[in-house]
């Protein structure tokens, strides 16, 4: 169990790195966060990129347009 888990923090940390440098977070915080709690971050991490994303274009602005 721990041997999965000893390879799975790497893997998650790259990921959450890779997006956290495709949506304009800091990628090193973003990586250590996935390195150490894995995939529980994930919630967190889309909640800050779209309050990012919010911040950025200003709450009069619409994501789904018809």
């Amino acid at each position: 169990m721990y041997f999965i888990l000893m390879l799975a923090a790497p893997v998650f940390g790259a990921l959450f790195y890779i997006g956290a440098l495709q949506s304009a977070l800091p990628p090193r915080r973003w990586a250590l966060l996935g390195c150490v709690f894995g995939p529980a971050v994930l919630p967190l991490f889309m909640a800050k990129r779209r309050w990012s994303l919010l911040c950025a274009r200003g709450l009069n602005y619409g994501l789904l347009r018809a």
